[in-house]
C-alpha cells in the first residue's frame, strides 16, 4: 500500500492485563464524538469525527543481525520484506497467525548519526497459547526473559522480557488464539490525557479502556474493525523514574477513512512531517480504507 512517509508531506509490570482478550472479547461502542481540541495551537477548534486503525509499528534497532532472530525465531514473526534506502536498513515481520494486519519494521540506521535506541518507555504485546513456551523461545533466540510467565488471580498467565536493545515485550497467554502474535504496540507518552485526546479526535482511533497501577497509567486504543486490529497503548510512568518521552526511533503506521483529513490535524509544520504531541511519527497510508465495524 502507498504510504505517506511521516517526514514528507502530501521491570517487568506484574499488573499487565491480556490485551487480546480485552480486545476481543468485549463488545466496544465506537465512540468517536465531537469533542474540543486540547493542543494548545487549536484550542477550541471543532474537530467531526474521523475514523482510524493502527496496521503497524516502526522500531528503530542497533543491529539487524541481532534483532531479527529473536522476532523471527523467539516470537514467530515471518520476514515479509527487506529493503534498503541511503540512510536504512530495514526488515519487515508479521505474525502468521494473525487475522489482522499487523507488521513490524525493524530499522537499522547506516547514516552515522548517534542514536540512543536503549530507552524506549513502550512495550510490544504478543498474544500465545502458551507463554511459558514462548518465553522459552524467546531466550532460546538471544531474548532476555526478566519475568517468567505468572499466574496472576483473574489475569491469566503473563511474562515480560528485553529484546537486544531493551525493548520490553510482553507474554500474554491466550487460549483462543492457535499461534503467538503481536497483538499490540505501546509507546510513552508525557501527558497522558493529551495524547489520548490527540489520538481520538485527530487520529481517529476508539478508546478501548483505562488502566492504572503502582508503576504506569494506559490508555489502550484501537479500532473496532470486524476483523480484529493491532491496538495501541499510550503508556505514562507514574513510579517516579525518569522517561526519555522524546527523541525516539517509533513510527506508527495507519490506515484511514479520510488519511487527508487525518494527515492535515498531524502535520507539524515545525518538523515537516507528521507525528504526535511527543514526536513520535505517523505514516498514514494515501488510500482511504472502508473500516467495517461489528
Amino acid at each position: 500500500m502507498p504510504m505517506r512517509d511521516c517526514h514528507f508531506r502530501g521491570l517487568p509490570l506484574l499488573l499487565s492485563f491480556m490485551f487480546f482478550v480485552t480486545l476481543t472479547g468485549c463488545d466496544w461502542a465506537t465512540v468517536l464524538g465531537e469533542g474540543k481540541d486540547e493542543d494548545d495551537n487549536n484550542s477550541g477548534e471543532e474537530l467531526d469525527p474521523v475514523i482510524s486503525q493502527v496496521i503497524g509499528f516502526e522500531l528503530g534497532v542497533s543491529s539487524l543481525d541481532m534483532s531479527v532472530p529473536v522476532y523471527r525465531e523467539g516470537l514467530g514473526m515471518d520476514v515479509v520484506e527487506e529493503t534498503e534506502t541511503g540512510t536504512s536498513r530495514r526488515v519487515t515481520l508479521e505474525s502468521p497467525g494473525s487475522s489482522f494486519v499487523a507488521t513490524l519494521t525493524l530499522i537499522e540506521f547506516t547514516d552515522g548519526l548517534g542514536r540512543n535506541l536503549q530507552d524506549n518507555p513502550g512495550r510490544i504485546v504478543y498474544s500465545t497459547p502458551d507463554a511459558q513456551a514462548l518465553a522459552n523461545q524467546f531466550a532460546n533466540a538471544g531474548g532476555n526473559v526478566t519475568q517468567p510467565p505468572l499466574a496472576l488471580p483473574g489475569l491469566g498467565v503473563v511474562g515480560f522480557g528485553r529484546d537486544p536493545d531493551n525493548n520490553l515485550i510482553e507474554f500474554t497467554e491466550v487460549p483462543q488464539v492457535t499461534s503467538p502474535l503481536m497483538s499490540a504496540v505501546g509507546i510513552g507518552v508525557s501527558d497522558l490525557e493529551a495524547a489520548r485526546d490527540f489520538y481520538d479526535f485527530r487520529v481517529g482511533l476508539t478508546e478501548q479502556d483505562f488502566r492504572s497501577t503502582e508503576r504506569y497509567d494506559e490508555y489502550i486504543m484501537g479500532s473496532d474493525s470486524a476483523g480484529g486490529a493491532l491496538s495501541l497503548v499510550l503508556l505514562h510512568w507514574t513510579d517516579d523514574t525518569e522517561q526519555r518521552y522524546r527523541g525516539n526511533e517509533t513510527r506508527i503506521r495507519l490506515v484511514s477513512e479520510d488519511p487527508d483529513e487525518v494527515v492535515e490535524r498531524t502535520f507539524s509544520e515545525e518538523d515537516g512531517r507528521t507525528q504526535d504531541r511527543d514526536g513520535n511519527r505517523l505514516i498514514i497510508d494515501e488510500d482511504p480504507v472502508d473500516i467495517a465495524t461489528p
